[in-house]
């Protein structure tokens, strides 16, 4: 059942408290994802405009928040059914909670040491479905897709150590053995 006990300033307040005292990745993660599932269970999202996509990209993304320095970057995303992204990294921190419908998370792991500009290989290591009330946590080098896998635009929110556009991440093409750069069309 949904609530409005939670708004997006005390969230994002909540973090930087424990930002201010965690440095470390994992345990901040550990710490956010409760917050992140209080927040996405909120009537927040229930708003037509956090469904809008880009049709092109397959899914649209739209910002919550980032600080001036681009770090602490918080979206809520809306994916077309379907459709979704090739394995990416994020190289930094993330924190995703299902909102609504169904994401398949599949997990990869690069298998090259990364010294070939422009070159990656990579396999899949697993898969889960994610629904509402659903958390995951990625560190920096973790490497995942996303789909859509309901018949119906599904939502998540992501929480981010920095706004992906900033980070110099990468998505990668296993049948090519590519790693390209990953630049997302971000609304706001």
């Amino acid at each position: 059942m949904a609530t409005t006990d939670y708004s997006i300033s005390q969230y994002i307040s909540d973090i930087q408290v424990i930002a201010s005292e965690e440095t470390d990745p994992k345990a901040l993660t550990e710490a956010i994802k409760p917050l992140a599932a209080r927040l996405a269970a909120t009537d927040e999202f229930k708003k037509d405009k956090y469904k809008a996509c880009d049709e092109e990209q397959g899914f649209g993304v739209h910002l919550l928040h980032e600080e001036e320095n681009h770090d602490l970057g918080v979206f809520l995303f809306s994916w077309l059914p379907g459709r979704g992204t090739l394995p990416h990294n994020h190289k930094t921190w993330a924190v995703v909670a299902m909102v609504e419908g169904e994401e398949r998370e599949t997990y990869w792991k690069r298998k090259d040491d990364g010294a070939k500009d422009g070159y990656a290989e990579i396999e899949k290591t697993g898969e889960v479905l994610m629904t509402p009330g659903d958390i995951a946590t990625c560190l920096e080098d973790h490497i995942h897709a996303v789909t859509n896998a309901g018949d119906s635009v599904s939502m998540s929110l992501h929480t981010y150590g920095r706004h992906i556009n900033y980070t110099g991440r990468s998505q990668f093409d296993p049948d090519k053995n590519a790693e390209i750069p990953f630049v997302v069309t971000v609304d706001e």
